[in-house]
């Protein structure tokens, strides 16, 4: 049985006898190709995704705990064990000087203050800087010294690992080096456990104590040595890589018996290689472990928005049908029609597979609305002047908030369903003439079009702020009116500043493809109408027909 210190990692998969432990002191590192998942598996390690099969221990304390109502909530003790960096960790910074961006990480600790002073002025130290660096503002540093406060900000933390998405990414050769360094040193001396994921396999191989490599599709996890990938070229391929070019260069002098330990010195690795007159001799034995994950959950967490089934329709079918029943469902008079116009809503929303679960904050945030509105309605005198609660008045603000709010969550699915160029080709084809469209459509088509690409653009970015403010703040859930104000304004700021980056590269974007410019562009082709737009619209046409006939009804 191995024993499990109180600073491993140690990651059990659903019905996998064999748990993953990754041991403090040492540095792991992930490999696999685009788009299999490396940094949501990370971001799990970290407790930023629920439900993600596996269960996550910090020595001895667990990620995910029981809540309230048996709901899953973040152990606040473990999100205490790691600190955390994402691909750009340099958008994480809010505060106004360098001093104030480490005292933020280091709000969650229990740390006297000359405690905080010796750990921000050691992390600084690792970085190449020393203590007049406190009083400079974050926003006046280059590119690459936000990302060396971002650095200082991960090391000023007394947690036992460190995790790391793409660190070296943008960094030059003098920075990667200094950062391979302050990572064997954090390993060697401080004992701290390392894992990264990492696309430079020639610089982070070298610094790797295990491997593990993600499959292609997320379902399983390879862990084993440096020196044993580069033994077996194959694994890369199984894992939906390409086996590295400078792996291709060195793989027949590995079989002549080279040691593994001159592949990383390139001078012993040329005298090596000048002498050996022999064939290779045995590889070592293989150690590797395929651990099988339980990914459903966390592939449908990432897919989350997926295409659902309406936007096989023409956009122009789904417009008409949003404005009919829209029309049907604004002119009911009683309950038993609003009641109708929901279920129809909720039906087309199910049916249709709308992705809307992702914006219920927003969803649940109008419905605390529309009661507000309609209580507030309700206040107020009665026939005889008396102040009071009037029943009457707030079902008739209530019934005519409900008509809105319906109307709201089909609009809300329509935005969400449709992409911007299918709506663009839809409208261009209807306001067009003879290949060409008027200068004004022009303005009100880019204003249309780029208002439902941002919309999740701004939802994507705010979710991957609240994420980060959740691994760097340590909130481990929304337990005090102050836990979600600081959340919030570790939340909001990035968040702002990334919506201007944002702004300027559509800017930038538009007037490279000559947008204002050209009078008449070339307008897109658009797939023909077809049969399922037909019955689509008939359908909708005889659902408004029928909330029409029961408008009235018992009113």
């Amino acid at each position: 049985m191995t024993l499990v210190r109180e600073s491993d990692l140690l990651v059990r998969f659903r019905d996998d006898a064999n748990p993953l432990l990754l041991r403090s002191g040492s540095i792991t590192v992930l490999f696999g190709r685009n788009g299999a998942g490396k940094t949501y598996w990370l971001e799990s390690m970290a407790g930023l995704h629920p439900g993600t099969g596996a269960e996550v221990r910090y020595g001895s304390l667990p990620l995910w705990k029981e809540g309230r109502r048996g709901r899953k909530a973040r152990n606040p003790d473990a999100l205490k064990a790691y600190a955390y960096s994402s691909q750009a960790p340099e958008e994480q910074l809010v505060g106004r000087t360098v001093e104030e961006e480490l005292l933020e990480t280091l709000k969650p600790y229990s740390l006297s203050s000359d405690e905080r002073r010796r750990r921000m002025l050691a992390a600084l130290e690792a970085v190449g800087w020393e203590e007049s660096w406190l009083v400079r503002s974050p926003y006046r540093l280059s590119g690459g010294e936000r990302r060396r406060l971002a650095l200082a900000c991960l090391l000023v933390a007394p947690s036992d690992w460190l995790l790391l998405d793409e660190p070296t990414a943008g960094l030059d050769a003098p920075g990667q080096e200094q950062l391979r360094q302050i990572l064997a040193e954090r390993a060697a001396r401080e004992g701290q456990g390392v894992l990264l994921i990492s696309h430079d396999t020639e610089w982070a191989l070298p610094l790797a104590d295990q491997v593990l490599l993600l499959a292609a599709d997320g379902g399983s996890l390879r862990e084993c040595s440096p020196e044993e990938l580069l033994h077996h070229p194959d694994w890369w391929e199984e894992a939906g890589m390409a086996v590295p070019a400078w792996l291709k260069v060195l793989e027949p002098m590995l079989r002549t018996g080279i040691p593994i330990s001159s592949v990383w010195k390139p001078s012993e690795l040329a005298r090596q290689w000048g002498r050996l007159v022999r064939e290779a001799g045995e590889s070592p034995p293989e150690s590797s472990v395929v651990y099988r994950m339980d990914n459903a959950s966390a592939r449908q967490e990432r897919q989350k928005g997926s295409r659902s089934s309406i936007a096989f329709f023409d956009p122009r079918a789904l417009w008409l049908s949003y404005v009919l029943l829209s029309v049907a469902i604004l002119a009911q008079q009683s309950w038993w029609g609003v009641a109708a116009g929901g279920a129809i809503a909720a039906a087309a929303i199910w049916g249709g597979r709308i992705p809307i679960g992702r914006w219920r904050g927003f969803i649940l945030s109008f419905l605390v609305f529309t009661l507000t509105v309609s209580v507030v309605a309700g206040i107020g005198r009665d026939a005889g002047g008396q102040w009071g609660f009037q029943g009457e008045a707030f079902l008739t603000a209530l019934h005519s908030m409900a008509r809105t709010f319906i109307v709201f969550l089909l609009g809300l699915g329509l935005a969400v369903s449709i992409t911007p160029i299918r709506l663009r080709r839809s409208l261009e084809s209807v306001l067009g003439f003879r290949g060409r469209i008027a200068p004004a459509f022009q303005k009100f088509l880019l204003t249309v079009t780029l208002m439902l690409r941002f919309i999740p653009i701004f939802l994507n970015e705010w979710e991957r702020f609240n994420r980060y403010a959740i691994a760097r703040g340590k909130e481990a859930g929304r337990k005090s009116l102050g836990g979600s104000v600081r959340r919030l304004s570790r939340t909001a700021q990035p968040f702002l500043l990334s919506l201007f980056r944002l702004g300027d590269q559509a800017a930038v974007a538009l007037e490279s493809r000559g947008v204002g410019r050209q009078k008449y562009p070339t307008l897109l082709k658009l797939s023909s109408w077809g049969k399922r737009d037909t019955a689509l619209v008939a359908v909708v046409l005889l659902l408004s027909l029928v909330l029409w006939l029961v408008r009235g009804l018992g009113a």
